[in-house]
């Protein structure tokens, strides 16, 4: 048997808060709105049963895992994985969105097509962001056969896995926003042989 993944994203940070692109360089803790959308998500997540916890080694990621765990009565392992960390904007992380359109005009547009390139500002490129969430994806897949594996995600990595495997459905929908990847959404990715296959693929 194969696992089943349920990422999670985060909670609200200060910088998420004031539309601050964080990258991995500014590696907020969550704030008092962050706290309070993931003690939310606790309900939930018990029902969800998680064998195991994967978080990448930010503040935020971290923090998230750990509220998680606290609450769910009998506590479960958590392991980090750097390769799960949000893409490295280098020069441009600690800029507003209103900054981004500015230096980045065509931003939005290349990062819904999923074929941004941050390498001129001393970051990462999708084929870079690709291949080690990829990476990461198929090591818990292999490694946790039969459970249901919680993964504490950002908005990038998850944002190009959901560009890839758009079947994977949102269970939870965090309140009182427009975003489409929102702090603390939850999607659920059941894993089939043939989806395993298509993962794989990506990596060529």
């Amino acid at each position: 048997m194969l696992p089943t993944l349920f990422f999670i994203r985060h909670g609200e940070t200060p910088s998420n808060a004031q539309h601050i692109r964080q990258g991995i360089l500014l590696d907020d803790y969550l704030d008092t709105q962050g706290v309070l959308q993931v003690e939310r998500l606790i309900p939930l997540i018990k029902q969800l049963h998680l064998d195991v916890l994967y978080t990448s080694y930010l503040h935020r990621a971290e923090e998230s895992a750990a509220i998680i765990n606290q609450h769910l009565g009998k506590q479960i392992p958590i392991i980090h994985d750097s390769r799960l960390h949000e893409r490295d904007f280098g020069q441009l992380a600690g800029k507003s969105v209103e900054e981004w359109d500015k230096l980045l005009p065509d931003s939005r547009e290349k990062e819904r097509l999923q074929i941004y390139d941050y390498r001129p500002y001393g970051g990462e490129s999708v084929e870079d962001v690709r291949q080690r969430v990829v990476n990461a994806v198929l090591d818990i897949i292999a490694n946790n056969p039969d459970k249901n594996v919680g993964v504490i995600c950002h908005n990038g990595p998850l944002r190009l896995l959901l560009f890839h495997f758009p079947e994977m459905p949102r269970i939870y929908r965090g309140k009182n926003t427009t975003k489409d990847i929102a702090n603390t959404d939850i999607y659920e990715w059941d894993i089939t042989d043939g989806k395993v296959e298509n993962l794989k693929s990506l990596l060529k």
